[in-house]
């Protein structure tokens, strides 16, 4: 027999064992099969090195074994690269920019009586949520609620626009 007579041959004989294996490592059907279906291509290709010709089943199913575990950590590395961020190239001055408004943020939050300072920057900065603040701080959530928004409130009126029409915050002189 020529190599395509016999590729038949295994796909008749043990496409469904195969893909029964294959779903054991996907969970899927259709991915189960497209894994077997890439599996009889790389086994046809690689014929040549089954030495044991009658009975192929272990090899061919060693092939299905690896073709899951290759497709499983593709779509890991494809799923991860999802989650981050492109890397955009940032210039010196965006990065200053950034970092000098950044310190104008904290400056002012610091600038603000403490009562409303704390719970801004345990909400904001160290995301805690208000129920933790108010665990934290020993106080109610509505007393929480309510000093998080006068605390917006004053950061809001502190906040003034320059010549570019951005909003840069005052801070006091004390602060700096």
């Amino acid at each position: 027999m020529d190599k395509k007579e016999v590729l038949e041959l295994w796909i008749d004989q043990y496409t469904q064992r195969l893909v029964r294996l294959a779903y054991t490592y996907t969970k899927d059907w259709l991915k189960a099969e497209d894994q077997v279906q890439e599996a009889f291509v790389k086994a046809f290709y690689s014929m040549d090195q089954l030495k044991n010709k009658e009975e192929p089943f272990s090899w061919l199913a060693r092939i299905v074994i690896n073709e899951c575990n290759s497709s499983f950590r593709k779509s890991w590395r494809e799923v991860i690269s999802d989650f981050l961020p492109e890397m955009n190239q940032e210039s010196s001055e965006d990065s200053y920019l950034r970092s000098v408004q950044e310190e104008e943020i904290h400056n002012a939050v610091y600038d603000l009586p403490k009562p409303y300072s704390l719970p801004i920057t345990l909400f904001y900065f160290e995301e805690l949520s208000i129920q933790q603040i108010a665990d934290v701080l020993n106080l109610k959530v509505g007393t929480v609620k309510s000093r998080l928004a006068r605390g917006r409130q004053l950061l809001s009126n502190r906040m003034k626009e320059d010549g570019n029409g951005r909003k840069r915050i005052k801070i006091s002189k004390d602060v700096l």
